[in-house]
């Protein structure tokens, strides 16, 4: 019998899996850095462009283009946390926290790269 061909969906719910896990991660580490490196004032991300899409758009989403960008975005985190990596001895003590969030990344830009 010949091998069943990789469910594409399959795959994605795998992406989607992944990218909750990175952004759990990435909240929990963000918290680790707040409570070690307090900050005066608050910090917020209004920058952030809201979501002006109802679930009934989502069938229009071009997915090789969207996997694209997502995947083009998660570079440039990575090129984030590996500056973090290298930002010296005061986040000595956050090496394994950043260690973890960077393999996470690094697994899911691979599982990018094979569907794209």
């Amino acid at each position: 019998p010949r091998p069943r061909p990789p469910d594409p969906r399959a795959d994605l719910d795998g992406i989607v899996s992944l990218a909750k896990a990175l952004l759990s991660d990435t909240k929990a580490f963000l918290a680790l850095l707040k409570s070690r490196f307090p900050a005066e004032g608050e910090h917020k991300l209004e920058s952030l462009p809201v979501l002006s899409m109802s679930a009934l758009e989502l069938a229009n989403i071009q997915a090789a283009a969207a996997l694209g960008r997502l995947s083009g975005d998660l570079q440039r985190y990575r090129r984030h946390v590996e500056w973090l990596r290298r930002a010296g001895p005061a986040l000595r003590p956050l090496e394994p926290e950043l260690t973890a969030l960077s393999g996470r990344l690094d697994r899911l830009l691979r599982r990018l790269d094979h569907l794209v």
